[in-house]
């Protein structure tokens, strides 16, 4: 049989400190604050608290949950331990708090009141804490938005060409609508038919092919639409930006205007 050793097995002891004091509210929040502080440098701190020896917070390392223990604190309550562990591991440094060491000895509304007024603190600082969520997500958006701005610079339309090419548009436009006059004839002469040939010495240009092409895409009600719009600019050259800034993010989104 295979002798072994029993004096080179030592048996595993777990290690700590425990510290003892009267219950201080500020003691107490500066394990919270260390918490915190280790999520913000990208570790956890792992703790739990309890209440007269009943774990009230389970293991976490969620600074969120700390004063949840406030919950259970009552006008009898002895002592408040905060666990502070290191690491994974089950070692862990205890802090208790004695609530009658710290001053809190007197008639039950006194105490009762102590505790609401520990409550209200908590509810502060959630609040304060949803409102730094929100104010940081509100500059993340910020930064996103000046970051487009910054992309759009190199994108922006040109609106003094835009409204010149709608004026011309809207010349052409007119001009297809009048009608032609109607020539004289003679009573009681015989009709004849005269057909007439007209050159056309001038080039079709990029806006009568554009322009073309928008008749037999839009409407005459959408035509006329558009050319109220480019009185609409004319007439009030300040909504010139912003109609260039929609127009340059309908761009980026869909990738036509």
């Amino acid at each position: 049989m295979e002798y072994i050793d029993q004096t080179n097995i030592k048996k595993r002891k777990r290690t700590g400190k425990v510290f003892t004091e009267p219950y201080n509210p500020s003691r107490v929040d500066r394990l919270k604050c260390i918490v915190r502080d280790f999520y913000k440098q990208g570790k956890k701190k792992r703790y739990c608290i309890l209440v007269d020896g009943e774990m009230v917070v389970a293991i976490n390392s969620d600074s969120r949950n700390f004063d949840s223990y406030k919950r259970y604190m009552m006008a009898d309550t002895h002592n408040i331990e905060v666990r502070m562990y290191f690491g994974d591991s089950p070692n862990c440094n205890r802090h208790i708090f004695q609530m009658q060491s710290s001053g809190l000895n007197g008639t039950h509304d006194d105490i009762e009141q102590r505790i609401q007024e520990a409550l209200h603190k908590q509810r502060v600082e959630t609040e304060l804490e949803s409102l730094r969520k929100k104010v940081k997500e509100k500059n993340k958006q910020l930064k996103e938005y000046e970051e487009l701005l910054e992309e759009l610079d190199g994108k922006q339309v040109n609106f003094k060409d835009i409204l010149k090419e709608g004026i011309e548009l809207f010349g052409k436009y007119n001009g297809q609508k009048s009608p032609a006059p109607q020539s004289s004839q003679v009573k009681g002469a015989p009709q004849t038919q005269v057909e007439v040939h007209v050159e056309d010495d001038t080039e079709q240009t990029k806006s009568d092919e554009r322009y073309q092409a928008m008749k037999q895409e839009y409407s005459e009600d959408q035509m006329d639409k558009a050319l109220d719009t480019w009185e609409i600019f004319t007439a009030y050259p300040d909504l010139q930006k912003e109609f260039s800034e929609l127009v340059n993010q309908k761009i980026k989104n869909h990738g036509k205007a």
